[in-house]
């Protein structure tokens, strides 16, 4: 057994509740209490004392929406989206460029054109033909639903002037038709695709380099979705199980199953949260919709800078529906991308018309442009809704601006959520965002943006507590853990997030700050900070 002591440990089963140590064994909560109760009770089976030198303890956080494989990617390679000006993106794009064996591909992550001071625009393809010298390059956008590619990725793959994407997506061409290299949403599979796939080793380096990244951050799990984008749901899940050791890499990983992946889902015999403590599968995951700074995000209001855009519906109705039944066939329940609120809506007409099994819950992932009326017609309904809170500190307010006046007036309303009595989970979204909690749960409390500080909605803006649930009470609901995880009590996994500072008793300004002492995954300590 194992006694953690001379620490706060906020417990979480309610508002302020406290303990002064934590007896474990096994990977288990054996018991709470006063650290000479313990000794007292138990002395003959403690063999270690973990001393927390006064730092303060939480339920291990836990990422509700991620990317893992994509996070351990962008740790790996260029990735842009620091970078405060197109001008300086290009030169980082050529130095890498120079560096390259030849023939050599390169994939470029993460730019934020609404970041740049000089021209706020997506790059083209003859942006990157002046730096790219012959390569193919490829450059994502921050928010994973644009790519542009330079002239030799578009030769190496084929697209022709003129030529249009049949479905959820779109090949932007000119007005006389002639290919700009930016590719949306489902078109960008076009050019993703075709670059060169990383071995089963490789996916397993990149899952352990975005672990140990994780675990630096507080985190001890994460719901992530990658089973489509590697080698595919078997090659990936067998990726995962590998990297993923109980002993080396501990972690809680909890994998969406991609809608094109629900055959060889059925096929494989896996089963929906079958209990494996480490890698196990949850609902089936769709794209609605795309996002704002795209354009794509489907909205009742057209965007301000084109009247005649409302957004992309990924999915024609039919195929949803579709999607939906099959899902339903196969025993899961969904998760749903959802951005814009007219998207919001016929997600929610859907799911009504064909619920879940007793017991499950569909997930509403991102959902942060409603209105009083959706969130009375979600009421009741079995759902999660997954929910990034830096994503309003990075959007506004320039995504104010591209909806223009007639935005959906319930923006990242997540205090109306939660007084309907919805139930709310805590994400990043990582890449897109740093996976680093308490930017979320600053976000959450003070409703800042980072371009200027303000504060926009601030009657959504939830208490410290709220917020600090959405990573541990909130996510253990998304994976039907809540009996076994995100609170400090006997009969609970013993996974702690241990920080410096009390998030209680500090400013609400210095939450963002909030260092990380130790994380501790299964009784093992994975990261301390020394």
């Amino acid at each position: 057994m194992k006694l953690w002591k001379n620490g706060l440990f906020y417990t979480m089963e309610q508002a302020g509740k406290t303990v002064e140590a934590v007896l474990s064994d096994k990977g288990m909560i054996v018991a709470t209490g006063a650290v000479e109760m313990l000794r007292a009770k138990w002395s003959a089976q403690i063999q270690e004392e973990i001393d927390l030198k006064g730092q303060v303890a939480f339920p291990g956080f836990v990422d509700s929406h991620l990317h893992i494989l994509w996070y351990g990617q962008a740790l790996s390679r260029l990735n842009l989206s620091q970078v405060k000006s197109k001008k300086e993106a290009l030169t980082l794009i050529e130095q890498r460029v120079k560096e390259l064996a030849p023939e050599e591909w390169l994939f470029v992550e993460g730019y934020n054109e609404n970041m740049w001071t000089d021209e706020q625009t997506l790059f083209t393809k003859e942006d990157l033909d002046g730096v790219s010298f012959g390569h193919p390059v490829i450059v994502r956008r921050i928010d994973y639903h644009c790519v542009t590619i330079n002239t030799a990725y578009i030769e190496a793959i084929g697209l022709k002037d003129q030529q249009v994407f049949a479905g959820g997506g779109e090949i932007v061409l000119t007005a006389e038709g002639l290919l700009t290299g930016i590719l949306k949403d489902e078109a960008t599979n076009l050019a993703i695709d075709a670059f060169p796939m990383p071995t089963q080793k490789e996916l397993e380096s990149l899952i352990q380099l975005a672990i140990k990244d994780l675990w630096s951050k507080g985190l001890t799990g994460g719901h992530s979705e990658d089973l489509h984008y590697f080698n595919g749901f078997i090659g990936t899940l067998a990726a995962y199980r590998s990297a993923i050791d109980q002993e080396k890499t501990p972690f809680r990983a909890h994998l969406l199953i991609h809608h094109e992946e629900l055959a060889a889902y059925s096929a494989s015999g896996e089963k929906f949260v079958d209990g494996d403590p480490f890698v196990e599968l949850g609902a089936m995951k769709i794209f609605y919709d795309g996002t704002v700074g795209s354009r794509t995000a489907l909205m009742t209001q057209p965007y301000a800078d084109n009247p005649a855009n409302y957004g992309l519906q990924i999915h024609a109705d039919a195929s949803f529906e579709a999607m939906v039944i099959n899902a339903r066939k196969a025993g899961l329940p969904i998760a749903v991308h959802i951005l814009g609120d007219a998207a919001f809506e016929k997600v929610l007409t859907m799911v009504q018309k064909y619920p879940p099994k007793a017991g499950q819950r569909d997930r509403m992932i991102h959902t942060p442009w409603l209105t009083d009326a959706l969130i009375e017609q979600a009421k009741g309904l079995p759902l999660m809704f997954d929910i990034q809170p830096q994503f309003m500190s990075s959007d506004l307010p320039w995504a104010l601006d591209i909806l223009g006046e007639h935005y959906p007036q319930r923006a990242f309303a997540w205090k109306s959520l939660l007084e309907a009595g919805l139930l709310l989970a805590g994400g990043s979204d990582a890449p897109i965002e740093i996976p680093n909690p308490f930017y979320g749960i600053y976000s959450a409390v003070t409703r800042k943006a980072d371009a200027d500080q303000q504060a926009y909605f601030k009657e959504q803006a939830l208490s410290v507590y709220e917020a600090i649930s959405l990573y541990t009470i909130g996510s253990s609901v998304a994976d039907y853990k809540e009996t076994t995880r995100g609170k400090i009590a006997p009969g609970f996994i013993c996974d702690l997030t241990v920080v410096k500072e009390d998030p209680f008793r500090i400013p609400v300004e210095q939450l963002k700050d909030t260092k990380v002492a130790m994380t501790v995954v299964n009784e093992q300590i994975v990261f301390e900070q020394r």
